[in-house]
């Protein structure tokens, strides 16, 4: 069985959403899902712009034990990318 993909973004959707966020504030998941519409970006590609935001050190995720919503927090002033290695 296949997994279903994640929609086709561009880098520069997701810094835009990344950056959307509010600084050093947790939000609530659909807060966040609700930037990522604002952007014209498929509510599906909501998964993209969190993974991406958690492996680059770019957002934090917590989810209360007593809450079902997950909260999100951006704490990078600037949508980080690791820098190809040079040879």
């Amino acid at each position: 069985m296949s997994s279903p993909a994640e929609p086709a973004i561009s880098t520069a959707q997701i810094d835009a959403a990344l950056m959307r966020l509010p600084y050093e504030q947790w939000i609530l998941m659909p807060t966040v899902a609700v930037h990522v519409q604002e952007l014209g970006l498929p509510r599906e590609s909501l998964t993209t712009v969190i993974r991406t935001g958690r492996r680059r050190g770019v957002l934090r995720t917590k989810k209360e034990p007593d809450l079902r919503l997950c909260s999100v927090m951006r704490v990078a002033e600037a949508p980080y990318r690791k820098v190809a290695a040079s040879v």
